[in-house]
């Protein structure tokens, strides 16, 4: 579970990060291809920040006990992924509504893609800083 948490806690940050940028291109040069491209990865981002979630408990339990590891970090990195948990669904769930409104072609399609747009600034900035925390956890200051 240690392995995987590792692995998925990459795509909330990096997963964000290249969703908010296709969702500029996408408000710049409209194109339902783009803005399709950017809620999916907004998406795949989601489910990862959701894996990494749960799978942070059964990796801070394998960890612990490891000598050199700081406990007041784990505890830190901890607080700060319980924050960050109500951007992972807000976010999910705002590129699904996205994703069906450009489906459905509702006129409120530019609103959701603003909205989108701003969770996932502050998404990321969360994500990337929840991320910094546990690479301190192993690595140091």
């Amino acid at each position: 579970m240690a392995y995987l948490h590792l692995l998925s806690n990459h795509f909330p940050i990096l997963g964000s990060l290249f969703g908010i940028l296709l969702l500029v291109v996408a408000l710049l040069k409209p194109n339902l291809n783009t803005t399709f491209s950017a809620y999916i990865i907004l998406i795949i981002s989601g489910i990862g920040g959701i894996v990494a979630y749960f799978t942070g408990e059964p990796a801070e339990e394998s960890i612990e006990h490891v000598r050199g590891i700081s406990h007041k970090v784990i505890h830190i990195h901890e607080e700060m992924a319980e924050n960050s948990l109500f951007f992972i669904f807000l976010l999910t769930a705002t590129a699904i509504i996205g994703l069906w409104a450009e489906r459905a072609k509702w006129e409120s399609t530019k609103k959701i893609e603003l909205f989108a747009l701003v969770v996932g600034i502050v998404a990321f900035i969360l994500f990337a800083f929840t991320g910094y925390l546990g690479g301190h956890i192993r690595h140091g200051a």
